[in-house]
């Protein structure tokens, strides 16, 4: 028998196992599946008192006990008190694990909860209610980021989903302006809207406002309407998340959430999002050049793609007490996620541990594809593709200059003194030095025009 269809295999008798443990809850709508295999909300309803992952031992070896006793004794019960982890493959676990949680213990997902202001967005946009290019003064007036001074166009909503409003991570300086019953809080705009990614939490506290504005409802309310109820998710909550953190959820919900990623916005018959809508939902929301591998930031999640494709996409929330992921990989139909409660989100110990603990993941769903290669490929820039970035760039407020060049094949910046040398995270992105200090070069018509740096933006001068 040819060797490359025996994974293949592999995975169907899986698969088939791990259905035959499931136990259907009492839903009409249990058993629905449509033309493209979608599951009911009754296929999560897996045993727990069984584990499943001896299938996931037949079929693929010992990876997964590997990755269980690691979660037990690789973790510190100070840093990390409880996690759950699994792979979600056609609407169900083909694996999972934790300690001191399961599949329907509840935990903070932080900023994952800007997927769904994402993907709510997108749906009322499919409603007519709103459009991703509106304003976001058309909803709240008095709510002004873009700056004359810099030639800011009207920050959109599209920009806020993007990281494109211009604002910063973290500002020096605040504006509070009333929305509704609540007071929002923003940054000073350091970039014109629409250039440059940047990421900023405030960003989503606006677009939940502007959600709220448009419809008249409250963001949990939308959150249960178009997301939580059509999935089955009943044992999550967004009641006081602001947009951009803040729901609770459980593992095997949050599998559910995840399969409707996998089937492109489409879950047990329904339609949460159309193939239209999900296709924007990952797409770049700025001209970028064309590259072999490349990682760009789409409506809410962080895109790889592989000659122009998407190979996967993924996003992580963390803060104090919680901490969680996705990771989607679509031409496989297969996914990681995984909850955790660490007391301190920043420090090096938890940050080194859930870089292992997503690795690891990564590996299982490699031992699952029979593919060691999935996933990793990253962005880099030839010697001639370096060459783009050259050149003398002014700030359009100060006049202060900054030079980029080539020297002994090495791209510097004269940012730093002495200059740094600048490596690629993506195809515009550059980081320089230790410190990672950002280069954000911006792209239009097929050529450099500018940069966007924290201090703010630089336009490329003859």
């Amino acid at each position: 028998m040819n060797k490359r269809i025996l994974p293949f295999i592999a995975a169907v008798i899986a698969l088939v196992s791990v259905f035959l443990v499931v136990q259907v809850r009492n839903s009409p709508a249990t058993t629905v599946m449509d033309d493209d295999g979608d599951y009911g909300d009754g296929i999560f309803s897996i045993d727990t008192d069984r584990n499943i992952n001896d299938e996931f031992r037949k079929v693929y070896g010992e990876g997964g006990d590997s990755f269980s006793r690691w979660l037990q004794s690789g973790r510190d019960p100070s840093v990390v008190p409880a996690v759950v982890a699994g792979i979600v493959r056609d609407g169900t676990f083909i694996f999972h694990s934790g300690v001191n949680a399961d599949l329907d213990t509840p935990m903070g997902i932080a900023s994952l909860t800007k997927t769904f202001t994402a993907v709510l967005t997108l749906r009322l946009a499919e409603e007519g209610v709103l459009s991703l290019d509106d304003p976001v003064r058309k909803y709240l007036p008095d709510v002004k980021i873009e700056r004359e001074d810099l030639g800011s166009r009207k920050v959109t909503i599209r920009d806020l989903l993007a990281h494109l409003s211009g604002m910063p991570t973290a500002g020096d300086q605040y504006s509070a302006v009333s929305a509704g019953r609540e007071i929002i809080q923003f940054p000073r705009q350091k970039n014109p809207a629409g250039l440059c990614y940047a990421y900023n939490n405030a960003g989503y506290v606006v677009a939940k406002a502007v959600l709220e504005s448009a419809t008249g409802k409250p963001y949990d309310g939308l959150l249960k309407k178009y997301i939580f109820n059509p999935l089955g998710m009943d044992a999550t909550s967004a009641k006081g998340s602001n947009g951009t953190g803040g729901i609770v959820t459980t593992l095997r919900d949050l599998a559910k959430y995840t399969t409707m990623l996998i089937n492109r916005g489409r879950y047990g018959g329904k339609s949460i999002l159309s193939d239209t809508s999900f296709h924007e939902m990952l797409a770049p929301q700025v001209e970028l050049p064309r590259t072999e591998v490349d990682y760009h930031y789409s409506l809410s999640w962080e895109v790889i793609t592989v000659k122009g494709r998407v190979d996967s996409y993924y996003k992580a929330g963390r803060w104090y007490g919680e901490s969680s992921a996705i990771q989607v990989f679509p031409a496989r139909k297969i996914a990681l996620v995984y909850l955790c409660n660490p007391p301190h989100h920043l420090t090096p110990a938890f940050m080194s541990w859930r870089q292992s603990l997503t690795g690891r993941l990564r590996n299982l769903v490699r031992a699952s594809e029979g593919d060691p290669g999935l996933c990793t490929s990253w962005p880099s820039l030839s010697a001639e593709q370096i060459q783009w970035y050259t050149g003398t760039y002014e700030n359009i407020l100060t006049g202060k200059k900054i030079k980029i060049w080539i020297e002994n094949e090495t791209l510097l910046s004269s940012l730093s003194n002495p200059p740094g040398q600048l490596h690629a995270f993506t195809s515009n992105r550059l980081l320089m030095g230790q410190g990672n200090v950002l280069h954000n070069f911006v792209w239009q018509d097929s050529r450099v025009v500018g940069l966007a740096l924290t201090s703010g933006y630089y336009r490329l001068v003859p």
